[in-house]
């Protein structure tokens, strides 16, 4: 297997796992996440702030689990996994580039988000990986 693939695997495995435990974190405290955001919000009702939580997980458990599917079948050759992968973290890159220009600020965990979806995005597109995946369909 060559390191392009490697890299491509264990970053979309981390990002995965980050997303999908983040995701599972906010469902498990999301009375309280509820309630934090009608206490300090100017005017926000109980069912709009569980609309944002929801808004809010929904995108990142869905990719989260694409991007564990991705890493998982990658290293199997499975072609459909390199292209849903890239489409995973191509998404999630422009995700976290949208949510850090709409904070006016960058976090560290966005920071890593957006690099470790970079570094998945460039292993997954290198030339190497390419050759070793099958094509998505047979020549």
């Amino acid at each position: 297997m060559p390191v392009s693939v490697r890299v491509a695997a264990i970053t979309m495995g981390v990002l995965a796992a980050l997303l999908l435990v983040n995701a599972g974190l906010l469902w498990y405290g999301f009375d309280v996440t509820v309630d934090r955001i009608v206490r300090e919000g100017n005017g926000i009702s109980a069912a709009e702030a569980g609309r944002f939580v929801l808004l809010a997980l929904i995108p990142y458990l869905l990719i989260g689990l694409i991007l564990a599917l991705a890493a998982w079948f990658l290293p199997r050759r499975q072609p459909w996994s390199r292209w849903l992968g890239l489409a995973g973290s191509v998404v999630l890159a422009l995700l976290t580039l949208f949510s850090m220009i709409a904070a006016g600020g960058v976090t560290v965990s966005a920071l890593l988000l957006f690099v470790l979806s970079a570094a998945a995005v460039t292993s997954l597109l290198a030339r190497t990986t390419g050759t070793w995946v099958p094509p998505l369909r047979g020549r």
